[in-house]
């Protein structure tokens, strides 16, 4: 800041203070003294930790080793490079990832499109789609174990009544155990996007609907020249939103499953806590958040060029 106040020559000190002042209180000076207390808590709260585990990151700690520790070096990265089970693990993570996505999206735009020109009971229509969204993910967890038992659940319950179909044992099964996740995932986050459908639809003017009647195109074509284009950006926002969500998920996965069976559902986040917490690799552990880490960065910054495009107006409409 001091390179930007130097002095010009022959300018008065009481004239440096006012532009100083000035800045301070009318300039982007005040924008950041209004978040330096948030952005100290951030740096405490976030920054250290990270800190913490990128130091540990290049340490050797491990309670089964303990005196390996104080070994500090790249063999943590190289091992991460060479495992399959952390690919496996980002593999699963990225399919996991993009079936919340695609479920997430689907249901809550056809929740939106059913719900937004609802005139009686709207508000009870609304609440409906919204109460999973206050659900804790632990009791949804919890709720979707029951339904997903093979014995007494539910699922299976109804699936008795139907000719020629068997239940599952869904959590335990390898071929339904990671769909069955996704499935509660979806359950649990889609009134995020919920939300966001509906406040796009009734930003759309009803002009073009009317032009569109009168051009006698059908609610198809409505929908696919009018709504889906209207709706472009928020999609790009919403689509990056629930791709980080995915990514990061935890509590779901590892209460159902815990990474079972065979490792099917472990996925890296959960990989790096059974690591650190059965496997007592902190080290390790700590190299896989670190990667966690950066490919959430790079999916924020996906988020924030959509946003930007939005402020320059490339974005489209919203």
């Amino acid at each position: 800041m001091t390179t930007h106040m130097r002095a010009q020559p022959g300018e008065r000190p009481d004239l440096r203070s006012g532009r100083l002042r000035r800045l301070m209180t009318e300039g982007p000076g005040f924008a950041l003294l209004m978040l330096l207390p948030a952005l100290l808590v951030l740096g405490f709260v976030i920054g250290l930790p990270m800190l913490k585990a990128l130091i540990l990151s290049f340490d050797t700690i491990t309670f089964r080793r303990p005196a390996a520790a104080g070994t500090y070096g790249l063999h943590n990265y190289a091992r991460l490079l060479s495992d399959p089970d952390a690919w496996g693990a980002v593999l699963r993570s990225a399919l996991y990832m993009l079936g919340t996505v695609a479920g997430s999206v689907s249901l809550a735009l056809g929740a939106a499109l059913l719900t937004h020109r609802v005139i009686r009971l709207r508000a009870l229509a609304r609440l409906t789609f919204l109460l999973p969204w206050t659900v804790p993910a632990v009791v949804t967890a919890l709720v979707w174990g029951v339904m997903y038992d093979g014995n007494f659940g539910v699922i299976n319950r109804l699936l008795d009544l139907v000719p020629f179909v068997n239940g599952q044992d869904w959590l335990i099964d390898r071929k339904t155990a990671l769909v069955a996740l996704i499935v509660a995932q979806v359950w649990n986050e889609f009134p995020v996007a919920y939300i966001f459908f509906l406040a796009g639809l009734h930003s759309i003017p009803d002009e073009l609907y009317e032009a569109a009647r009168i051009d006698r195109a059908g609610a198809f074509a409505q929908f696919r020249f009018i709504t889906l284009p209207q709706l472009r950006y928020i999609i790009a926002v919403i689509v990056i939103l629930l791709m980080i969500l995915g990514f990061k998920a935890f509590p779901i996965i590892f209460i159902l499953t815990g990474g079972g069976p065979a490792g099917a559902t472990e996925t890296l986040t959960v990989l790096t806590y059974n690591t650190a917490f059965r496997s007592l690799d902190f080290s390790y552990s700590a190299t896989l958040g670190i990667l966690a880490v950066l490919v959430s960065i790079v999916m924020v910054l996906g988020y924030l060029r959509v946003m930007a495009r939005a402020d320059t107006g490339k974005g489209g409409a919203v």
